[in-house]
């Protein structure tokens, strides 16, 4: 492309921009939110892939975004294409260029979480098709290099490489095998980039110049996150200490449990952030120390964090079938995650399934917090809380007595439906009035009850939902059905589906009923 016409696009863009953004001002402000909310609501919330195990949630932008980028490398790998000699160079050459923001790290990835400050299910999704693109560029490379030309023995392991992190990535190895996955991608990738400098000349500018920038992303990366690693594990504070406490009925066996953490160092805890939790002495295929396990922090005081485990297939599993009377020694890594700005809303509406009240609580106790030190606009604050089993409702009792002595003025008010078949094993009198409580065991028509509170009050409103995949899809179902403007949050934590989820499925639905005023 001539310099002229890259000179024209360019001016092109900025002028266009420029008039878009005037013509942005001239709209008036009801015309304003009503484009906005319709673009959120048909971009943004709406789902064209929904989540299972190992995998994100694909909306609407997030999908044509990843249409774009491939279209975008097809095109360069083929627009105006001569030979297969010069595809094996285009695809060698966007490889190189493609390989650099997937080494910013993985799961625990600095840059994305503090820096970028981009969620780790959206980073992730970015990082998993960035990967597919570039071991395609990469075998298609080196497969037609090696029918051309007789390939070398860095040739060869960088084919093998690629294979093997392209096959390691399929969705059943990551679903069924993530711990062997993990460990496996991070040594393949370090031998990748090895191999890489081994394989690029170094007369060729362009890629040295992208794998130095890759190699030393990757090397600071890692770097920092090992000294804060250290720097929070070790300290010449109190001993970490660490107690299960496993919740029980007499009706069932425990499925869930509270971690409580003494860390040696305060840490500065947001709401909605979570962390990633090794404890070497409680074994699984014999390799404790090596395994981290993601848990989202249900309630932080001082140095002190409580993290609430719902018993699944996993680690979770062994946690309860492990005696865990003596005390197991624990390395905590966090805290990573985005706090959801809830402080500009007049109206909060937190809705959860199961064991995703875990990710309101703390949520909660910073609004209640704000709203008494008046730093915050919300006035009306809900809670839905789905519940699955008869056991769950003592699950997050006590974190509930906390935050209603923080309720002074009583904007907080819970929703709990319950099993019909469930009996108040808590408590049998009825909670007082002023504790703002109601019970039922009527089904849950989420679209009626996201409208009445949006027609509750006057004032802006958002929506935090954390539960199951189909949950979640029937709460989004309810927002883009109403025609109130307001918006829509999913927190970081992303229970999976089980059986008591799957068999609950009938008692919620997303319908139609007409709210009355």
């Amino acid at each position: 492309m001539q310099v002229t016409s890259i000179f024209l696009i360019s001016l092109g863009s900025a002028v266009g921009a420029l008039v878009v953004w005037k013509l942005c001002q001239r709209v008036n402000a009801p015309t304003r939110r009503f484009l906005f909310s319709f673009l959120r609501k048909k971009l943004i919330y709406t789902l064209v892939i929904r989540r299972s195990k190992s995998t994100s949630d694909v909306n609407v932008i997030a999908f044509l975004s990843i249409l774009l980028v491939i279209a975008a490398n097809i095109t360069a790998c083929t627009l105006k294409l001569t030979d297969r000699i010069e595809l094996a160079r285009r695809c060698g050459t966007l490889f190189i260029i493609n390989v650099v923001p997937l080494y910013l790290g993985g799961r625990t990835s600095l840059v994305a979480d503090r820096i970028l400050r981009i969620r780790l299910s959206d980073y992730s999704l970015m990082h998993r098709w960035m990967g597919r693109i570039c071991v395609i560029q990469g075998l298609v490379h080196g497969i037609i290099n090696a029918s051309t030309s007789s390939p070398l023995v860095a040739d060869n392991l960088l084919l093998s490489l690629l294979s093997a992190l392209g096959g390691l990535s399929f969705l059943y190895v990551r679903r069924y095998m993530y711990e062997i996955f993990l460990k496996t991608h991070l040594v393949f990738s370090l031998a990748l980039a090895v191999t890489l400098w081994i394989h690029v000349s170094f007369a060729n500018t362009r890629a040295v110049v992208c794998l130095g920038v890759g190699s030393a992303l990757w090397l600071m990366h890692h770097v920092a996150w090992l000294i804060r690693l250290i720097y929070r594990n070790t300290g010449p504070g109190c001993s970490k200490d660490i107690t299960f406490n496993r919740l029980s009925n007499e009706a069932s066996s425990a499925q869930a449990m509270t971690v409580n953490i003494t860390l040696r160092r305060p840490w500065n805890i947001s709401p909605g952030q979570y962390v990633y939790l090794t404890l070497p002495g409680i074994t699984r295929h014999r390799a404790g120390f090596i395994q981290s396990h993601p848990y989202v922090i249900a309630w932080a005081d001082g140095s002190d964090i409580t993290l609430l485990i719902q018993r699944c297939d996993g680690f979770s599993d062994t946690l309860f079938t492990t005696n865990l009377q003596k005390q197991p020694s624990v390395i905590v890594d966090g805290p990573y995650g985005q706090i959801q700005p809830l402080d500009a809303y007049d109206k909060v509406l937190f809705i959860a399934s199961g064991i995703g009240i875990a990710a309101h609580l703390l949520s909660i106790r910073h609004l209640l917090e704000a709203h008494q030190k008046q730093s915050a606009r919300v006035r009306r604050l809900s809670l839905v809380w789905f519940i699955e089993t008869s056991d769950q409702e003592a699950w997050a009792s006590d974190f509930f007595k906390l935050l209603l002595k923080l309720d002074n003025r009583y904007i907080f008010t819970r929703y709990f439906y319950v099993p019909s078949r469930m009996t108040n094993t808590l408590e049998k009198e009825t909670e007082k009035e002023t504790e703002r409580l109601v019970r039922t065991d009527q089904s849950l028509d989420l679209g009626w009850f996201i409208n009445r509170e949006a027609l509750a009050e006057a004032g802006n409103m958002v929506v935090s939902v954390c539960g199951n995949p189909r949950f979640e899809d029937a709460v989004r179902r309810g927002v883009r059905a109403s025609n109130q403007d307001m918006h829509f949050f999913t927190t970081g934590f992303h229970p999976e589906e089980t059986h008591a989820s799957r068999l609950s499925e009938l008692r919620y639905s997303c319908g139609t009923k007409q709210v009355e005023n």
